[in-house]
């Protein structure tokens, strides 16, 4: 699959499917990977577009720090790339982040939103855990052990219990062969530290879906319904025994109650 130049970088991308464009937008340090348990499903409705942000999978690596509206730009000029002049966009985490940008400051090429597990601005727990995070990558720790880590912040006990899924999961990203670096975790940081919606989030005026878990402990429900509280009409669902990542705890529910939303819209 291709990659192109976008706002002055290479980012890689992969499209499935065919109709009106949808845009999965991955989440910090994730790469396009992460939409596989769902891509096929959205791809039987949508035009499906995954791409590497910035700082993450096959895209390039260029000198940080990084902000969201510069990540969102590069959306835009992906999409201006690929022709396309209007679509759905949804974004999860720090992807949540570039969408709610996407919708303040490109609303005419945005048709709705769907921001998956995430806030108006991050809270500072999560801060500190990324901090430490990346300190324990600057000195060396082992990549199995900083794996763990990071996968029991993003997903629910019962998940991870079942089949075996954390090895599953760890040999996963230990097989990566585009694992996330040191300067893409450092420079992406950077733009999730800088991120506050909050002085605009209530003039957003359009389709909006806010997804939100129980058992989410890298952002608090309380913080992701607040954005379904601040914009004007926006709806929002609950997925009960869930971490982080709805889409991959429960990807059949979260296609239906996505497909609900966009075709509502």
């Amino acid at each position: 699959m291709p990659s192109l130049q976008s706002n002055g970088i290479n980012l890689y991308y992969e499209t499935y499917g065919q109709g009106e464009p949808l845009v999965l937008v991955a989440g910090f340090t994730a790469d396009h990977t992460a939409w596989y348990t769902v891509t096929e499903a959205l791809s039987k409705h949508y035009q499906v577009i995954i791409f590497d942000n910035r700082g993450a999978g096959q895209s390039d690596i260029p000198k940080g720090p990084y902000s969201i509206d510069q990540m969102a730009d590069d959306v835009i000029s992906l999409c201006d790339a690929l022709d396309i002049q209007q679509a759905h966009f949804i974004g999860s985490s720090m992807g949540g982040f570039i969408v709610q940008t996407l919708a303040h400051r490109y609303a005419e090429r945005v048709k709705s939103v769907v921001i998956c597990n995430s806030v108006a601005k991050p809270e500072s727990c999560y801060n500190i855990f990324a901090e430490a995070q990346l300190q324990l990558m600057k000195a060396g720790a082992p990549a199995k052990a900083i794996i763990q880590i990071g996968l029991s912040w993003a997903f629910s006990q019962q998940f991870l219990s079942h089949n075996n899924m954390l090895d599953t999961l760890i040999e996963l990203n230990l097989n990566n062969p585009y694992p996330f670096s040191i300067e893409g975790f450092e420079a992406q940081f950077a733009a999730l530290q800088g991120f506050d919606s909050t002085p605009w989030l209530s003039s957003l005026k359009l389709p909006v879906l806010v997804t939100g878990s129980d058992e989410d402990i890298v952002f608090l429900e309380p913080s992701m319904k607040h954005i379904a509280d601040t914009v004007k009409d926006a709806e929002y669902y609950r997925f009960e025994r869930c971490g982080h990542l709805p889409y991959i705890e429960y990807p059949e529910a979260f296609v239906s109650r996505v497909l609900l939303f966009l075709q509502q819209s």
